[in-house]
């Protein structure tokens, strides 16, 4: 069975595991195996060229010219060999972040569209900001934070224990003069510097960098409502533009764009007072070791060449136990990049949850050709009753036109029977599903892509040929446009709201539903395109049922039967 981002909370661990309990596992383990082998085999290399050193250096102060340039020959070999493996490392470890990148975002998308989360959190939640930033940004930070680290994490812990035995042999004792007591002799004496060195570093690393993580999590929300806030004046350009209110939107903008340097400044003061102690830390690393070492060398106990070579097995220790300290803006990160997405998917969790303790509607079927609303009670998010005791029976073969006054709740009528409003009660008969339904809001979406793509939106109809496209554009007054099939570009921006809504009435023409939902669905159209366009469906659709929700006393006259909404209302 394989795993996949289920509905329900996770914690971080869960998010990252997910992956390598699903299908993927045996190449994703395989791949792992491989980067930590070589990462292994780095390690060990690192040892070789320590010991390198003590040969190379022993020969230098012996003045061994030939055996000195045949350590340089051994030395551009072992280094071909390091490359090599250091370059096929990264390759597998970011081909490997690469397949677990599109499976986690798979997944991730699959469990935003899945059970209309993406409407639910759009509509009525306001925890959640920017799901979009979260999917295309934060999962490949979380993928590729999680290998580094990890894999880092275990290349210093092999560190530790590959050059722990070598720096061990080469400290030999420090004697301590006690006086009176006697001598103190602590044997490998390079190790617990390096270890205690290490440990008063990561205490301190953590308290001065612990408040990065929280900043960089507000930094993120901010530049993504910054981003935000400027794809809106995008969006709505004509109608900022129309209203002349570009300061207004300059204002609004540089209020946003303030709170974000705000953070940020605070972020940098944080990573000022983090620089000034790893800047120092690491400056102290670099003449500890020759302070404890030297010592050794002039009591002869080792000579040049191991000198360099507890030098570098000091360094290489003092690393790995610091791999926290050098790492902890990264860590920060991470940890920020994860409570994101733990907060979008819990956060769908959360409003799936409430959207189920509320929907308390019951959904049928029937084969009588019939949609019926029986004892229909529709409440707002809030929980304020819209529409009560709603019985209401259409059939099929009427057309209908449903009226009421503004705010009363028609379009919140047509959600319920489409089954995507969760707020209230009652039971919902619908035709059975072989009897198609298409419901049309009031404004058209289009998705990317080309025309043709838009217009058979939303299924994947391949048999639709472009003859039947053109003449349905031209019938609907839109063949300037038919020459434009498979041009691709933004749709929404480029067509006018009348055209975009002739453009829904096309896709249902072709789909050919049996019931047919208008909602406010020509109130962007003229007179005569209004009539153009029901006139369309009256002979090309002979055979589907059309409820139209609408202000405009235009439209009656294409129905048979009114539905009025205000003896439902509170």
């Amino acid at each position: 069975m394989d795993h996949s981002l289920a509905a329900r909370p996770y914690t971080a661990w869960q998010l990252i595991k997910v992956y390598w309990q699903s299908s993927q596992r045996s190449f994703a383990y395989s791949m792992l195996a491989v980067v930590l082998v070589m990462s292994i085999f780095l390690v060990g290399m690192d040892v070789v060229f320590t010991t390198w050193y003590n040969y190379f250096y022993d020969a230098l102060q012996d003045y061994n010219r030939n055996s000195a340039f045949d350590l340089l020959v051994i030395f551009v070999f072992l280094a071909a060999v390091n490359i090599v493996v250091s370059v096929y490392r990264y390759y597998i470890q970011q081909y490997l972040a690469l397949r677990w990148r599109r499976w986690l975002t798979e997944q991730f998308l699959d469990r935003w569209l899945a059970k209309r989360s993406y409407y639910y959190l759009e509509n009525f939640d306001d925890h959640t900001d920017n799901p979009d930033q979260r999917i295309q940004e934060d999962v490949g930070s979380l993928v590729l934070a999680t290998l580094s680290l990890a894999i880092g994490m275990i290349s210093a812990v092999t560190t530790i224990f590959a050059f722990i035995f070598v720096l061990w042999k080469l400290s030999g004792y420090l004697n301590v003069p006690l006086g009176k007591y006697g001598t103190l002799h602590i044997p490998g004496y390079l190790v617990w510097v390096g270890v205690l060195y290490s440990m008063v570093g990561t205490l301190f690393t953590f308290k001065i960098g612990y408040p990065l993580v929280s900043l960089n999590f507000e930094q993120q929300r901010r530049e993504a409502n910054f981003r935000f806030a400027a794809i809106d004046v995008r969006s709505h350009a004509e109608h900022i533009a129309l209203y002349r209110g570009e300061d207004n939107q300059k204002t609004i903008l540089q209020k946003i764009f303030s709170g974000v340097l705000e953070n940020w400044y605070a972020i940098i003061l944080r990573q000022k007072l983090l620089l000034w102690f790893t800047a120092g830390y690491n400056q102290v690393s670099v003449i500890l070791p020759l302070v404890v070492a030297l010592p050794n060398y002039f009591n002869k106990v080792f000579k040049l060449g191991g000198l360099m070579q507890a030098l570098s097995a000091f360094s290489r220790i003092q690393d790995a136990f610091s791999f926290i300290v050098n790492s902890y803006t990264s860590i920060a990160e991470w940890q920020a990049v994860i409570r994101r997405l733990l907060t979008f998917l819990n956060h769908m969790d959360e409003v799936e949850q409430e959207a189920i303790k509320h929907n308390k509607f019951i959904f049928s079927e029937n084969t009588e050709d019939k949609i019926i609303a029986k004892n229909l009670i529709i409440k707002t998010p809030r929980g304020e009753t819209l529409l009560e005791n709603v019985n209401q029976e259409l059939v099929h073969g009427q057309n209908y036109v449903v009226k009421g006054h503004s705010g009363l709740g028609k379009s919140t009528f047509v959600r319920t029977l489409a089954g995507i409003w969760p707020f209230g009660s009652g039971e919902i008969s619908l035709p059975d599903n072989k009897k198609t339904i298409m419901f049309l809001p009031q404004t058209t979406y289009m998705p990317l892509g080309s025309l043709r793509e838009a217009i058979l939106f939303p299924d994947k109809i391949h048999d639709a040929p472009d003859a039947l496209l053109i003449q349905l554009l031209q019938e609907c007054d839109l063949s300037q446009l038919s020459g434009r099939l498979h041009e691709i570009t933004s749709w929404t921006e480029h067509l006018s709201p009348g055209e975009l809504q002739r453009i829904a009435f096309i896709r249902v023409l072709i789909h050919k539903p049996f019931w047919v939902f208008l909602d406010e669905s020509t109130s962007a159209l003229d007179l005569p395109h209004e009539k153009q366009v029901y006139a369309l469906l009256r002979d090309k659709l002979p055979d589907c049922s059309v409820v139209s929700v609408g202000h405009h006393p235009s439209i009656d006259g294409y129905h048979d039967e009114e539905i009025n909404l205000e003896v439902y209302g509170v």
